[in-house]
């Protein structure tokens, strides 16, 4: 597919056509026996609250549907609803509805050709982000700080853009031992290289091997916490990067430990070491990874910090660090809500070469609206002119 070199906001909505998010309506019956939130206006109010206001609620979300406004971009004539009713439907609202539209953005066309185009090897960031709140207001989650309910997100980034999230709720699931395995089993794709990078929060021996066994590429942060004997030493033909200098590289195995039917190669890992510039810390470095240098190893392991980026900005600038809904149900509504957003918004920013997600959904939002406005023009200066109201107006795409 043709690289653009711009595309308006109107063009990012259209990635998802009408008929699409009508048909998975259809095929999950989000809609059954509602009337005015049906799936695709929970979609629209939520965008619309996300792109527009630094936090959101559940009583602006009411506001935002009575308004002029919403109603002359959307389209929509329904009457005022009650945030209570909006609590209702998130807490009960199809989950799989929102979950079809992410996946279909993760693997459209225009996506792909904006994110994942001329790339050999997929580099993927693999984290996973807690929100608290009062034990009070929340009724479930893990029970590590007193007073409060946590939940913990596990996020997989490719291209810039989230390619999977999961909710974890059970306190077993606190540590990432359990958590990062089980989205790497799960989302693992076939006749793909793809290597996953991740901190030092998964260090179990048995994970490591496991992922051998399953040819997943992996680079990781190392703990440096178990004995290790060294099968080999491997020449490096760089022994310095802008941030390390003296880089080793060997291939090792744990000490008197394996696992059962696993062979010496899935036991045998690449150990890279090195020692900060500036602070002089010994650092290592855990992979599978055999078809790149020491130096290029490092230095793919630096773009991990992507992923904390990307935390930070759905935190501050979508509302993902404000529980709009405190029910399990609404929560997941929400999560798949948030990455649909991050997802449009993120193809808006790169196409368009802008810099500073603040200034994108600014932009965003000007651009869409310029736009419906250009459509809409005629009826709403006849409107004016009559001393309507904006939501008396019946609008027609005809």
């Amino acid at each position: 597919m043709k690289k653009l070199k711009s595309m308006p906001a109107s063009d990012v909505l259209g990635i998802i056509p009408d008929n699409l998010l009508d048909q998975f309506a259809r095929d999950s019956d989000v809609d059954v026996q509602v009337k005015k939130l049906k799936g695709k206006t929970i979609l629209q109010l939520f965008l619309y609250g996300a792109l527009n206001f630094k936090t959101i609620s559940q009583r602006i979300l009411a506001a935002v549907y009575a308004s002029d406004e919403f109603r002359l971009l959307f389209q929509t004539t329904g009457k005022a609803v009650k945030f209570s009713a909006i609590s209702m439907r998130l807490g009960t609202i199809k989950i799989s509805y929102f979950e079809n539209i992410f996946n279909y953005l993760v693997h459209s066309k225009q996506v792909s050709s904006v994110c994942f185009a001329d790339t050999k090897i997929g580099v993927e960031k693999l984290d996973s982000t807690f929100l608290g709140l009062s034990s009070k207001l929340l009724k479930f989650g893990m029970d590590f700080n007193p007073g409060r309910k946590n939940i913990k997100f596990g996020v997989k980034l490719s291209g810039s853009i989230p390619v999977h999230i999961q909710l974890f709720t059970n306190s077993s699931d606190i540590s990432e031992d359990r958590v990062f395995p089980k989205i790497l089993m799960e989302t693992q794709q076939k006749d793909a290289l793809n290597i996953t990078i991740f901190d030092r929060g998964m260090n179990k021996r048995e994970n490591f091997i496991n992922l051998n066994q399953k040819h997943i590429y992996f680079i990781s942060r190392f703990r440096n916490t178990y004995k290790t004997d060294i099968v080999t030493h491997t020449p490096v033909t760089r022994t310095t990067t802008n941030s390390l200098t003296d880089l080793s590289d060997q291939h090792i195995q744990f000490t008197n430990y394996t696992l059962q039917d696993a062979t010496d190669k899935d036991s045998t890992f690449r150990l890279i070491k090195g020692t900060n510039k500036d602070s002089h810390e010994v650092i290592y470095f855990l992979t599978n990874v055999d078809f790149l240098e020491a130096w290029e190893i490092t230095e793919l392991y630096k773009s991990r910090w992507e992923i904390e980026t990307f935390f930070k900005f759905i935190k501050q600038e979508l509302n993902f660090k404000h529980l709009l809904s405190r029910n399990e149900n609404g929560i997941q509504a929400v999560m798949y809500l948030t990455m649909i957003t991050a997802i449009l918004l993120t193809i808006y920013k790169k196409v368009n070469n802008i810099v500073g997600w603040a200034i994108t959904k600014f932009k965003f939002m000007e651009d869409l609206q310029r736009a419906i406005m250009y459509q809409w023009a005629p009826q709403v200066l006849a409107a004016l002119h009559e001393g309507k109201n904006l939501s008396q107006v019946q609008y027609s795409s005809g």
